[in-house]
């Protein structure tokens, strides 16, 4: 029998109640049961509110999450920590909490009426990340990824290190630090899909490890999921007469093709910067890159024996922003150090580096009472002379445009490991072993593949020259879902702001609980 609303007064006072019939078998009669709704006043219900939630951060993250598939893919390949996975990307996405806080900041938001009987306490969480470390996902993940992605040619490939107070850890072994030297580290590597700017990859290495090795140990990953012709675009810290020696080996056997800046650590460098100064800047050269005319030209560079092809570019307009930050920055330390007077117990040569830090092999210098500085204008001269140059390296196919193009849009890639150093907290590290740590970060690489697909989203409208992505999602998070006592539930209401960005990005404000009730 169907339902129908009936006010009731009592005490004078008005109540609404949702009255039911129904059929006494007992009794042979129709009764009816009744539920109260809230007061009446002025005619009309007012509905009393049971609990509000944080609601509208969630809405444009879980378009993202179904644009993806990441739901599927993570119920496919790890369905006993699918939605444990999914709420800590969330989380880092939206606003990253401790493991501690997790579950109140969880509590807080719609998600938990969605996601049941989800333990988020820190113990679970840490027992949960080490079991995901185990299950090696990034691998499973990777060939999931792909067939969203497409299998492209173009990747950029970086490298980062975490240091750790932990001893637990076989990966943990002295090398370089990148961040901090007198720590062990585990070195990340992670590769990044150029044409839809999601990381795809990640891999863990100990510290020791050369990083040219890891390039090697990801192509083959990467091979053998069915990525062939691999172009990887890396940064200059993989610049090195060794490195470029086994990568050219590693050319022979796979047809990897890379693009690499050179650095001025090699003699041979420094040389064919200064003799493309000299040519470089002819109407012949110039090739336009965006909005701006540089210049360009082809060489070839001798690296121990290796002969391999460069573009070499100059930039006049960075050319001249260098001089005057070099020139600037030499005069003020050189003042600096003229007016300094030594104290008893300082050395000498060490107050001098400190005052010149960089800029000390430029000078000469005596102390008597007072220093005496010289400048060395061979020096100076080399470098301003290699202001505005950079080299590109590359083996492979790749015009003077698009060698340029590939590169300049590989910082994406460096602050893809800027924010997953920021997921994972503060350095070192807190986590005491591996297994755990991989877990974190494939939590990581799903909050980033997430983020990515935002930013992108954000890119193909107005948006990201109004928000970055944090004051968006800052500003949808004064959107709120209220559950009434009779669990109907509203939205509060929607502000100008709030409805363009949500216009924009083509999201219905309903979208979360209607994709995840689906």
């Amino acid at each position: 029998m169907k339902s129908f609303d009936r006010v009731k007064k009592i005490h004078g006072k008005e109540y609404l109640y949702e009255i039911t019939p129904y059929y006494d078998t007992a009794t042979k009669k129709i009764k009816q049961r009744s539920k109260y709704i809230g007061i009446v006043k002025d005619g009309k219900p007012v509905e009393s509110t049971v609990k509000t939630y944080s609601y509208g951060d969630l809405i444009p993250v879980m378009k993202a999450i179904q644009d993806l598939n990441i739901d599927k893919i993570l119920k496919s390949i790890a369905p006993d920590y699918a939605d444990l996975i999914m709420i800590m990307a969330i989380n880092r996405i939206i606003r990253h909490e401790s493991m501690n806080n997790i579950s109140s900041w969880f509590d807080d938001t719609y998600l938990s009426t969605l996601y049941e009987d989800l333990d988020l306490s820190s113990q679970n969480i840490s027992k949960c990340m080490g079991n995901i470390g185990r299950m090696d996902l990034n691998h499973a993940y990777l060939n999931e990824i792909l067939k969203i992605t497409g299998k492209t040619d173009a990747l950029y490939y970086d490298i980062t290190s975490f240091s750790s107070y932990s001893r637990n850890m076989e990966f943990l072994e002295f090398g370089y630090s990148r961040s901090d030297p007198d720590l062990p580290q585990v070195n990340v590597s992670m590769v990044q899909d150029r044409k839809s700017g999601i990381p795809i990859f990640y891999d863990l290495y100990p510290g020791s490890v050369v990083d040219v090795s890891t390039v090697m140990n990801t192509v083959e990953i990467l091979r053998s999921s069915g990525i062939d012709n691999t172009i990887l675009i890396m940064d200059r810290g993989m610049f090195s007469s060794t490195n470029i020696d086994k990568l050219l080996s590693f050319h022979k056997s796979t047809g990897i093709e890379f693009i690499m800046p050179a650095t001025y650590t090699l003699n041979e460098v420094k040389r064919i910067a200064i003799l493309s100064r000299r040519t470089i800047e002819r109407g012949i050269n110039m090739i336009k890159v965006g909005d701006e005319v540089i210049f360009a030209e082809s060489r070839d560079i001798n690296i121990s024996g290796n002969v391999i092809k460069a573009w070499i570019y100059y930039q006049p307009n960075r050319d001249k922003i260098e001089r005057e930050v070099f020139y600037s920055s030499l005069y003020a330390r050189i003042d600096r150090i003229k007016e300094r007077k030594i104290k008893k117990y300082e050395r000498i040569k060490e107050i001098a580096a400190e005052i010149m830090g960089p800029y000390l092999h430029f000078i000469s210098w005596k102390y008597e009472d007072k220093f005496t500085v010289n400048i060395m204008e061979k020096a100076v001269s080399q470098r301003v002379n290699r202001c505005g140059i950079t080299i590109l390296t590359f083996l492979g196919d790749f015009n003077s445009v698009d060698a340029l193009t590939m590169y300049r849009e590989r910082d994406s890639v460096e602050k893809l490991f800027l924010n997953s150093k920021s997921f994972l907290g503060a350095e070192p590290l807190r986590v005491h072993g591996i297994d755990t740590l991989r877990g974190h970060l494939f939590v990581n690489l799903i909050a980033l593949t997430v983020r990515s697909h935002l930013i992108k989203m954000m890119g193909k409208t107005k948006l990201i020259e109004r928000y970055s992505l944090e004051k968006m999602l800052l500003e949808l998070h004064k959107i709120r879902k209220i559950r009434l006592q009779n669990n109907r539930e509203i939205i509060t209401e929607i502000t100008k702001k709030q409805r363009e960005i949500l216009e924009n990005l083509s999201i219905p404000v309903d979208h979360v609980p209607t994709f995840l009730r689906s």
